[in-house]
């Protein structure tokens, strides 16, 4: 890419188009967010204390719990809600569905990036359970794993958490993704997010045995990045126990080196899979949350991204070497 031109990328994931500016990743300092959204201690409705766990707790792990999944208190989706279609120019589907809220700490002041081995290990595999159990109910298609953290990520609460949702259909990005996948397939025969991490090495972050982390080349958000195994893998029930260990390792890894280059930001990341569909890919996103979506992103979907993915890459590795 020429240092002095902004160029437009079309992600293969999704189809997106960004808009790749040149000239600003290394300015690192003009990119760090004061968020102080994890030190609200004030009325958590998550410490152990306080969680209601007569009327919202689904399950948890060990005595006194270190893990607990609870029902949503505001969900999105509710699974009293009979399931209902309507179609032509006004076309929706009922509010089915299920939320639930994995509280990853009874601390309030833990951060998920400094987990140790074996709580990040009880942390995915909780997710995977309750998962398992959510794609077990009538009519759920897609379940969503995600974690909003920091004000700009949309966290409401500052207390450790991840959210899992129960959806009816396949819906927005991750019913696109499974569309070029099969397109992909058809068309090559082979695997489009293994067929990426062969093309993308010049934008590799790292690698291990089992995993590949990408800094995308139609990157939608600066200092966005991918987590993929190395193996065809649609669902997360589906890994091995090395996989597991090498995913939440790899994740923790680059939150850790994003708060190096970026200073105490807000993120999400969203975890992309599907139980049924066997073509799909399943691999992290992780979103930096270092700008808003303005006018151009939210009417015409194109994204514009200031920080080039290959100079992420660079930088990233710079200060991986030090974490």
């Amino acid at each position: 890419m020429d240092s002095q031109h902004s160029e437009i990328r079309k992600d293969y994931r999704t189809g997106y188009y960004s808009i790749i500016v040149p000239g600003r990743d290394h300015r690192p300092k003009e990119l760090q967010i004061d968020d102080k959204g994890a030190e609200n201690l004030k009325d958590c409705p998550f410490e152990p204390n306080t969680v209601d766990r007569i009327n919202l707790e689904i399950m948890h792990v060990n005595e006194p719990w270190t893990t607990m999944v609870i029902k949503n208190k505001f969900p999105e989706l509710e699974g009293f809600t009979p399931l209902e279609y309507e179609n032509g120019f006004f076309t929706s589907i009922s509010g089915y569905g299920y939320n639930e809220v994995l509280i990853e700490s009874p601390r309030h002041f833990d951060k998920f990036e400094n987990m140790d081995a074996e709580k990040s290990l009880e942390w995915f595999n909780t997710l995977i359970e309750r998962e398992e159990a959510l794609y077990s109910r009538n009519y759920i298609k897609h379940v969503m794993i995600f974690k909003n953290y920091g004000a700009s990520g949309g966290a409401s609460i500052g207390h450790p958490h991840t959210q899992i949702i129960a959806w009816p259909e396949i819906l927005g990005t991750p019913a696109t993704e499974i569309e070029n996948a099969k397109k992909h397939l058809k068309e090559n025969a082979s695997c489009l997010y293994e067929d990426a991490i062969k093309k993308e090495q010049s934008r590799m972050l790292f690698e291990t045995e089992k995993i590949a982390a990408i800094a995308p080349y139609g990157s939608r958000f600066a200092g966005e990045s991918m987590i993929l195994t190395k193996r065809h893998v649609n669902y997360i029930m589906e890994l091995s126990r090395d996989e597991k260990k090498e995913i939440v390792e790899g994740l923790k890894k680059i939150i850790q080196v994003n708060k190096k280059l970026f200073g105490e930001q807000s993120y999400n990341f969203v975890i992309h899979e599907n139980k049924v569909e066997t073509d799909y890919h399943m691999h992290i996103e992780v979103y930096p949350r270092l700008s808003d979506l303005a006018g151009i992103e939210l009417g015409q979907n194109v994204f514009v991204n200031t920080m080039v993915p290959e100079g992420y890459v660079k930088r990233f590795g710079e200060e991986a070497a030090l974490v």
